[in-house]
């Protein structure tokens, strides 16, 4: 393969902690030869390609189109994974910024965790999939979607490649049962019901993407979030995450139990009756939305949006990375046995038969279990803490 370098300041990226905090559930790490890969929509002409990644030092990536032998693909490749690490944002800048406004800031590094453009459609269905899950199921859910409903797209080191899936072709291909079979338990039924609803509400002309990112010039930025919840399965927490991280809608904090447990012990936050009684008659006339609303949580939300301005959702990344302290979930090669797949269905089976039972509200807690993954979610090795750089 031929690679092309991106250049940028000293320690802005690190490969290891942006594709391995949480974000982007389908790169797969290649401990042989030292490269990060994953189907990646370049451009509507273009369509999905394989992308690979190398990390060779603190001040490049260099960056391949497996199989491309085209210098147009090339030069797309570049201007993808400039929009895709968002390289318009200087991350030592943001955090002057935010150790002016937050002494808790002070002595803390960003360690190169930059939040990622991903695409909005992909996005809500990852996040689907992470309601009470770890990143192995997760990154599990998110290969079989590809592998059972997306378009091949070649081979790359004995390991197969698809596109992620739109909703017609989810529509098509999948159903509730074939989920289930495949180990999504409850969120089966979530997965269906945002692509029926993807693909009933978007313009025939439109891909499911186009459709999200012209949101963005209709409606505002608060309407967006209340639609998002507006979609069966998807609560406060998962519509954070879509909007941060597939709308490139900066402020927005996703809080889940890490967040929470930092407001709590790090800012000494208190929810009085008077901020939430004050919230829930902001969401009257939102009955749909307001049923989904944790009120701490979402006070808990607003209070760092408040102190961390503009670029909040990226302040919420470094410090969510840190209090996890960086745990290993990309994917490596390698597939999972039948009987091993089996053993952790079973595993998780009373756990989602419990959550059908309760509340959409309830709090959304991914678990970084500091491991890699096989493409099927096996738990492969205990995770270095180390940073890897290709040589």
């Amino acid at each position: 393969m031929k690679f092309n370098r991106l250049i940028f300041p000293k320690g802005e990226i690190v490969l290891d902690h942006v594709l391995q905090c949480g974000q982007a559930f389908r790169w797969i790490w290649n401990h042989e030869k030292r490269y990060y890969s994953a189907s990646m929509l370049l451009n509507d002409k273009l369509g999905y390609r394989i992308i690979v990644l190398k990390q060779p030092d603190q001040c490049s990536i260099e960056f391949s189109v497996a199989g491309n032998k085209d210098d147009d693909c090339s030069g797309a490749a570049r201007q993808w994974l400039m929009r895709y690490l968002r390289m318009e944002v200087n991350l030592e800048a943001l955090l002057a910024e935010w150790q002016k406004a937050d002494t808790r800031f002070i002595g803390k590094t960003h360690r190169g965790v930059r939040i990622l453009r991903q695409e909005p459609w992909e996005t809500l269905c990852s996040f689907i999939c992470s309601s009470n899950n770890n990143i192995g199921r997760i990154t599990k859910m998110c290969h079989a979607l590809c592998s059972q409903y997306g378009s091949f797209l070649g081979e790359l080191d004995g390991t197969p490649y698809y596109s992620f899936p739109t909703s017609k072709q989810l529509m098509e291909g999948a159903s509730e049962d074939a989920l289930r079979d495949l180990g999504f338990g409850y969120r089966a039924k979530y997965i269906m019901a945002a692509a029926e609803w993807m693909d009933s509400s978007k313009p025939a002309h439109m891909s499911d993407t186009e459709h999200l990112e012209s949101w963005l010039d209709m409606i505002s930025r608060e309407e967006i979030r209340q639609r998002f919840m507006e979609v069966p399965g998807v609560g406060p927490k998962v519509a954070d995450c879509v909007c941060l991280m597939g709308m490139q809608m900066d402020d927005h904090v996703p809080v889940d139990v890490h967040i929470n447990r930092i407001a709590q012990r790090d800012y000494k936050f208190n929810a009085s009756a008077a901020k939430i009684a004050a919230l829930k008659a902001r969401y009257k006339d939102l009955p749909s939305v307001r049923k989904k609303l944790n009120m701490e949580l979402e006070l808990v939300r607003e209070m760092f949006i408040q102190k961390w301005g503009p670029y909040a959702g990226w302040a919420q990344g470094v410090l969510f990375a840190q209090e996890i302290n960086k745990s290993d979930t990309a994917t490596k090669q390698g597939p999972a046995s039948n009987q091993e797949v089996a053993v952790a269905k079973r595993k998780v089976e009373e756990k989602d038969f419990l959550h059908e039972a309760g509340s959409e509200a309830a709090v959304v807690e991914v678990a970084l279990d500091g491991v890699e993954f096989s493409a099927s979610g096996r738990p492969l090795r205990t995770a270095s803490k180390r940073i890897r750089y290709s040589t």
